[in-house]
């Protein structure tokens, strides 16, 4: 409703008479019953011809600026009659300038939100009934408005449900990785966002559809920036309508391979026409995304380029190659001489893409992973052979990458198996099947506990306890870990509001959550919401999230130092392990990884690592925790070197909050006290 209309029935006795108010000479409470204007609905302000405010009554003070409004400040340009803005607290509030002969002027403010109740027929229907989805987030990301067309997409019934539901469980929303940064860049450089084509996840059932959105900033009267809103298009047949246009055309016009299309075509014909049979191998390059992500796109395309040309130049007349898409690519061959020996070419295909690839004059390494397949023994199909073929490359991948696997059954069975691991622990998400275990960190020297780290796990009804070993590298990779991260901080700040002071409690952040927006605003969110002081809580990062991106890791960091939480490189020594990290990059702590604890007492080599770390930390004021520690041989060991904090079995595996709760209270007891309830059981 407009505001004009919504005040009229005031304008009766507003502004006040000038010439009945007395001998007052300026606007002021002189001029009108203050009891009244204290009780009304309505705010109301004085302000002299030069723009300052001389009166306000509460409700003004309240509408305006819920932390108060104070005499004299400047409320809005000489020339503005009226304005519409949203305040602090998320209201839309309506100003009326009356101005009286003087140059003096009172200005009337109402609320004139639009709660869902009060909505007007006529943007409700448009809401209500928009092919297009609409929603209201704040600026972290959560939902604050979003209609029914939004809710399907997501695959709810109804805005209740999927506002809970997202609410309840956060995850990654965009499937390609970097996807959700340039969308913010964008919003943040611009103020808005359009036709922004992306694939999502449905956040119901993790399915892969097509969007095209826009989205703009909801600003208040200072021009801050208080909501996101925006429009979702379903595009998922628009975009698969050009998908098939596109391959329809049989070359890949950057490298010369042939298309997916082309390619895929002529693997059918040849399961269908090769009765001597043929090799299916899948080439994945191991390092171009970071080639993309620090040099850009254009060097991207130049190595994709001299890689092709050098599958060329090893195939040779002998098979064809193809681009798959992205930076896979397919070799399809009936030579004798490899069915005889698949080794040998999966071998060299390895090897020529270890060798740098010029640019520019700078080299560039990618490296390769292969995975092959053979017709008719692993497939009869050409889309049956490229699943299996991939399979393999996915095995290589995950067991360190620039490497070949032949397919075999056994990885089809081990792939199905952490299928079915994927969507039990979707299911266990939702189910709250997961909890967070905390093990206790110690003062080397006094054996006090000082904190605790927060480990999550993960207990099936049917498969009994799930290792994280074997869970969290699934969540990875399903894109489930960035949800999981947040859910993981916001219960350590709860678990941190209920120890005592001055107790930490760290906890793992992954790098796709570390690079995933909102992560500060969460975290912030999060402490202030619990009542926690910042430098309680400790993330604890690998050495690869600081190298994925070094200028972003290093401002992030920057920030969170600043808000005051407590940093840790986790695991160091096993990654990059350069030292820069420790000097550029604002870190507290640093964790020496077990597997040099484990080997400290035979292995000369582990020790000196140790000694080294312990060294560095003194030197730079980094504390330094052991983890893994088990024995008291080794923590004797480990105190003798100097180093500041320990964890591990010997002093307490991982337990739930309640019973590391009733550990530490007894370790704090007199030892008389102790003995006693031991002996009472």
């Amino acid at each position: 409703m407009h505001p004009d209309r919504k005040l009229q029935r005031h304008k009766e006795d507003w502004p006040p008479n000038p010439a009945s108010s007395g001998p007052s000479t300026g606007v002021g409470p002189a001029t009108c019953e203050v009891g009244t204007l204290e009780a009304g609905e309505l705010g109301v302000m004085a302000i002299d011809r030069r723009g300052s405010v001389h009166y306000h009554n509460d409700k003004a003070s309240q509408l305006l600026a819920p932390g108060g409004w104070r005499a004299g400040q400047r409320l809005m340009p000489e020339d503005a009659n009226s304005a519409n803005f949203v305040n602090g607290n998320g209201r839309e509030v309506a100003l009326t300038v009356h101005k009286m002969p003087s140059g003096d002027a009172v200005v009337l403010i109402e609320d004139v939100t639009e709660t869902p109740g009060q909505f007007e027929a006529g943007y409700r229907t448009l809401f209500e009934n928009s092919v297009y989805g609409i929603y209201r987030d704040t600026l972290d990301g959560r939902p604050i408005r979003v209609n029914p067309a939004l809710a399907a997409i997501n695959g709810y019934a109804s805005e209740r449900e999927h506002i809970d539901a997202v609410q309840a469980r956060p995850v990654n929303w965009y499937v390609a990785e970097g996807r959700a940064d340039e969308f913010h860049h964008i919003l943040e450089s611009h103020g808005r966002v359009s036709d922004f084509v992306s694939q999502i996840y449905r956040h119901r059932t993790g399915e892969r559809v097509w969007i095209t959105e826009n989205a703009w900033y909801v600003y208040d009267l200072q021009g801050y920036p208080l909501f996101i809103e925006g429009t979702i298009q379903d595009a998922t047949e628009r975009i698969a309508a050009q998908a098939a246009l596109t391959n329809l055309a049989s070359i890949d016009t950057l490298t010369g391979a042939k298309s997916r299309y082309s390619f895929m075509r002529r693997l059918d014909e040849a399961a269908l026409q090769s009765p001597g049979g043929f090799l299916l191998y899948c080439v994945d390059l191991d390092m171009f995304k970071d080639v993309n992500d620090i040099f850009g796109h254009a060097a991207g395309d130049a190595v994709l380029k001299a890689v092709a040309a050098r599958l060329f130049d090893l195939v040779g007349e002998a098979g064809i190659v193809g681009r798959l898409g992205g930076d896979e690519f397919a070799i399809l061959t009936e030579a004798p001489e490899y069915l005889a020996d698949p080794e040998t070419l999966a071998r060299n295909a390895v090897q020529a893409m270890r060798l740098p690839v010029p640019v520019e004059g700078r080299n560039h390494y990618v490296g390769a992973s292969v995975g092959v397949a053979m017709f008719p023994q692993h497939g009869a199909t050409g889309e049956e052979l490229l699943r299996n073929a991939d399979t393999a490359l996915y095995r290589v991948k995950s067991q360190g990458r620039n490497g070949w696997r032949m397919f075999d059954h056994e990885l089809r069975d081990q792939l199905e198996h952490r299928k079915k691991l994927e969507g039990a622990l979707r299911d266990a998400i939702e189910q709250n099947q997961l909890d967070l275990h905390y093990q206790p960190v110690v003062d080397a020297a006094s054996g006090v506990t000082v904190g605790f780290e927060a480990l999550m796990r993960w207990n099936h009804p049917e498969l009994g306890s799930v290792p994280p070993a074997d869970f969290i590298p699934v969540a990875e990779q399903a894109g489930l870990m960035t949800g999981l991260g947040s859910w993981a901080i916001s219960q350590a700040c709860e678990a941190l509001a209920a120890l005592p002071s001055p107790l930490k409690i760290s906890v793992n952040v992954s790098a796709n959550q570390f690079r995933a927006p909102g992560f500060y605003l969460h975290l912030k969110s999060e402490l202030t919401r619990c009542g926690v002081a910042p430098g309680r809580l400790m993330l604890e990062i690998t050495e690869s999230v600081l190298v994925s991106n070094e200028r972003v890791g290093r401002l992030l960091l920057a920030a969170l130092r600043k808000l005051g939480v407590q940093i840790a490189i986790d695991d160091f020594g096993t990654g990059y392990s350069s030292l820069s990290y420790l000097q550029h990059f604002p870190i507290n702590c640093v964790k020496i990884d077990r597997s040099f604890v484990a080997g400290m007492a035979n292995q000369k080599a582990n020790l000196a690592v140790i000694r080294a770390i312990i060294g560095i930390g003194r030197d730079l004021g980094i504390d330094i925790i052991a983890e893994g520690v088990e024995t008291r041989e080794q923590a004797k060991s480990l105190r003798s070197e100097g180093c500041d904090l320990l964890q591990g079995f010997l002093f307490s595996k991982p337990k739930p909050l309640t019973e590391a709760v009733a550990d530490l209270a007894v370790s704090l007891l007199p030892r008389a006290a102790k003995q006693e309830l031991v002996q009472t059981g």
